[in-house]
């Protein structure tokens, strides 16, 4: 008699953490591009104060903890689960879940080299970059986590 094999199901969802961070500088940027519009001051975009990391940037050990507000664990945790032999997950977590972890790595890596350089880019530019990636349509709130939905539920 033949082995009977379990039917692969969906172990994808999208990590409350890049859900939060995505959210929030969202959030950030949309009110940032209304400052700037209006010649007032903007402070910098930061992780969520509740993201593990209290802000320092002086100390060995901040600069350890900063990972903590780009946290992935629950993303690898449903990747690993979804690569075990006697339980797969199905062809949207070896999309979704890498890309969730990608996302946060490019966010961690930008925010860090901006922080590390006294002035990065010119204003000009800030202010239609910060108005994009501030609106529902724009890259973080309508695309990134729209684009991971539909993966899920494409290949669910």
């Amino acid at each position: 008699m033949a082995e009977e094999k379990t039917k692969p199901t969906l172990k994808a969802q999208i990590d409350p953490n890049v859900q939060k961070l995505l959210g929030h500088i969202a959030s950030l940027k949309e009110k940032a591009a209304a400052a700037r519009k209006e010649n007032d001051q903007v402070p910098w975009v930061r992780p969520p104060k509740d993201s593990g990391w209290d802000g320092d940037l002086t100390k060995e050990q901040g600069l350890i903890d900063l990972h903590k507000a780009f946290n992935t664990d629950k993303a690898e945790e449903q990747l690993v689960e979804a690569f075990t032999p006697d339980a797969p997950g199905v062809s949207a977590d070896g999309i979704v879940l890498p890309l969730q972890i990608d996302y946060m790595q490019q966010a961690e890596r930008a925010y860090r080299a901006r922080v590390y350089q006294p002035f990065h880019r010119c204003l000009a530019h800030l202010v239609g970059r910060e108005e994009g990636h501030g609106s529902d349509e724009g890259p973080l709130s309508g695309s990134v986590i729209e684009y991971f939905n539909t993966i899920i539920k494409k290949g669910s």
